[in-house]
C-alpha cells in the first residue's frame, strides 16, 4: 500500500477550542497527506495542495524537535507506520490524519487507520467533508473528526454551496457512524453574515461549530462577535465557539 505524503510529525492540536470533538491542546501524531481538490485562498498548506509535486516527504527523527529527515514519494504504509511509532511520547490522545485531503487517497487512508485502531490509537480525522462517499468508506473507524464549512469567501470552488451540502452530508455520516465530530468555519472580512445563519441552519441539532478567524487575524473583534452571535442565534449559546490555530503562536509545528 502506498501514499503520496507531506510530512509526520508530533506536536498539540492547536486548532477546536472546547468544542465536543476537539482535540484541542492535545498530544496528536500528525500525518499530512498531500494533495487537495480545492483552492482555499487562505491554505496554509499551499505547498502541499499539488500532490504531484510533492517528491518527497519528511519524518520527524525525534519528538517535538523539528529536526526531520525524507524519503521519497509515494511512501510505503509500513514506513509510515514506523515513523508514528517512533513519534509515540505515551501521552498520545490520537493519530490526526489531514491534509492536503486525506480522503483522497481512501484506501490508503482506511488501511493507515485500521492498523493504528489495532495498535491502540484512536483516529482524529481533518477534512474538509466534500467527498462524503469517501467519508462513508473511513467513518466506522473514525474516533473523532473536524469538518469543514468552506466559507463562500474562501474561494475553494465555484458551487461553493453544494460544496457546503456535502461537508454536512459527511458530517452527518461521521455522527451516524459514532464519530465525535464537530464544524469548523474558517471567517475573514468578507464572510457575510446571512451565509453564518445559513450554515448553522444547516447544523442545528447535527454537530457544534467553531468559528476561526483567518490567519494572520485581520477580522474586527466587533465583526468576529456578531458572526458568533448570529451562529449561536441558531445553535444554541453552547453550541458555538471560538478556534484559533494557537500552535502557530507556540511556535510549533
Amino acid at each position: 500500500m502506498k501514499l503520496v505524503l507531506a510530512e509526520v510529525f508530533n506536536s498539540w492540536q492547536g486548532e477546536g477550542g472546547s468544542l465536543p470533538g476537539s482535540a484541542f491542546g492535545r498530544r496528536q501524531i500528525f500525518v499530512r497527506f498531500a494533495g487537495c481538490d480545492l483552492r482555499c485562498e487562505w491554505c496554509d498548506s499551499r505547498e502541499y495542495i499539488d500532490a504531484s509535486r510533492v517528491s518527497r516527504w519528511r519524518y520527524e527523527i525525534k519528538p517535538f524537535t523539528g529536526r526531520f529527515e525524507y524519503k521519497p514519494n509515494p511512501a510505503n504504509l509500513e514506513d509510515v507506520i514506523k515513523a508514528i511509532l517512533h513519534l509515540d511520547t505515551g501521552d498520545i490522545h490520537s493519530i490526526s490524519y489531514t491534509g492536503g485531503e486525506p480522503t483522497l487517497q481512501t484506501r490508503a487512508l482506511r488501511a493507515l487507520m485500521e492498523k493504528m485502531k489495532e495498535l491502540g490509537f484512536d483516529n482524529f480525522l481533518e477534512t474538509h467533508g466534500g467527498l462524503p462517499e469517501a467519508i462513508r468508506e473511513v467513518a466506522d473507524i473514525t474516533d473523532y473528526a473536524s469538518v469543514d464549512i468552506k466559507d463562500e469567501s474562501a474561494k475553494a470552488i465555484k458551487n461553493w454551496r453544494e460544496l457546503v451540502l456535502r461537508e454536512v452530508e459527511s458530517i452527518r455520516i461521521l455522527k451516524d457512524a459514532g464519530a465525535e465530530v464537530y464544524a469548523k468555519l474558517v471567517v475573514t472580512n468578507e464572510t457575510k453574515l446571512e451565509n453564518v445563519r445559513w450554515y448553522a441552519e444547516l447544523l442545528k441539532g447535527l454537530a457544534p461549530l467553531a468559528i476561526q478567524p483567518k490567519e494572520p487575524i485581520d477580522i474586527p473583534m466587533a465583526r468576529l462577535m456578531d458572526i458568533y452571535r448570529v451562529a449561536a442565534e441558531v445553535l444554541g449559546k453552547k453550541n458555538v465557539g471560538l478556534s484559533f490555530q494557537v500552535h502557530k503562536y507556540l511556535n510549533v509545528l
